[in-house]
């Protein structure tokens, strides 16, 4: 597979995406711009001059167009269009400051999870985390999910980075000449959303609803290249992870969890904290939250 050395200079991966400028033009008229910018135009009818639609209709008409599109270069007055909106977004979706939050040692003092120190559990939307980078579920092709409607965080991820997300990973995967690999992974930067980078991993996927010992091996391996990229980057100091390879890849939760929790624990007793220093379970429901919690409570090495 494609080392980061190999890839780093073509998606420009050490330098910083800025925030656009201040641009004093309305929501809609940038809507406007980036509709009639793209090339593909499923949803022709729907422009910002239709009074019928919403400022929020027809932000979710956008996504829809971009997460439909296939990677290639933007018009500047389209792409600056669409970084503004994502901007403003980002900001009505509010701040999470990953390096703030509570460590699993101070919320389960009764966890003997050795590096509960160094990990903290947050039920959240990804895209309002602020943290060094995020882990992406993503598809071996890494271009992401094409299907506006589709509730993986493969989408919300790609929806609010923006198409330059997209981009990258188009490059990375020429370079590369095949798919990414059970267990690999890749980084690029985070664009439009809080965090600056993003790992993209594929996480194995269950047939038959069966766990093998091949499937936990590549599950640990998605934990541990995630790590190591962020590691040999240098300047990533913390990392969320989500849930990988449960939901519809079929690995058992509480299985998957602990794979997690282990995989992570043995990570960072080899390697040290100097660099890595937090490392983030990112989940989304309530009901994931509190089995991870449990498990904490519950840890037993083994």
């Amino acid at each position: 597979m494609l080392p980061l050395s190999a890839y780093r200079d073509a998606i420009h991966l050490d330098e910083p995406f800025v925030g656009p400028e201040s641009d004093p033009r309305p929501s809609l008229e940038l809507i406007d711009v980036a509709l009639n910018g793209l090339e593909r135009k499923a949803n022709v009818q729907v422009r910002p001059d239709r009074a019928i639609f919403t400022p929020q209709g027809l932000m979710e008409t956008l996504r829809e167009e971009l997460m439909a599109r296939e990677p290639g270069p933007l018009p500047k007055e389209v792409s600056d269009a669409i970084s503004v909106l994502l901007y403003r977004q980002s900001a009505e979706l509010g701040r999470t400051t990953g390096a703030n939050l509570m460590r699993a040692s101070e919320m389960w003092p009764g966890s003997d999870y050795g590096s509960a120190r160094d990990i903290a559990v947050w039920r959240g939307d990804v895209r309002e985390l602020v943290a060094d980078a995020i882990v992406n579920a993503a598809l071996p092709d890494l271009l992401g999910c094409h299907d506006p409607y589709h509730p993986c965080i493969d989408n919300y991820i790609q929806g609010q980075a923006g198409p330059w997300l997209r981009n990258d990973c188009a490059v990375i995967h020429e370079m590369q000449g095949s798919d990414e690999c059970v267990g690999g992974a890749k980084l690029t930067r985070g664009y439009r959303l809080p965090a600056r980078y993003v790992l993209h991993t594929v996480s194995p996927h269950l047939e038959g609803g069966i766990v093998t010992d091949a499937d936990r091996a590549a599950l640990a391996s998605c934990y541990t290249s995630c790590l190591d990229l962020a590691l040999e980057k240098g300047d990533i100091h913390n990392v969320s992870f989500c849930a990988l390879s449960t939901g519809e890849n079929g690995f058992p939760f509480e299985e998957a969890t602990h794979i997690a929790l282990k995989t992570v624990d043995t990570w960072l007793n080899e390697h040290g904290t100097d660099v890595i220093n937090l490392v983030i379970f990112n989940i989304y429901e309530d009901d994931d939250a509190e089995r991870y919690a449990q498990a904490l409570l519950n840890w037993i090495d083994d």
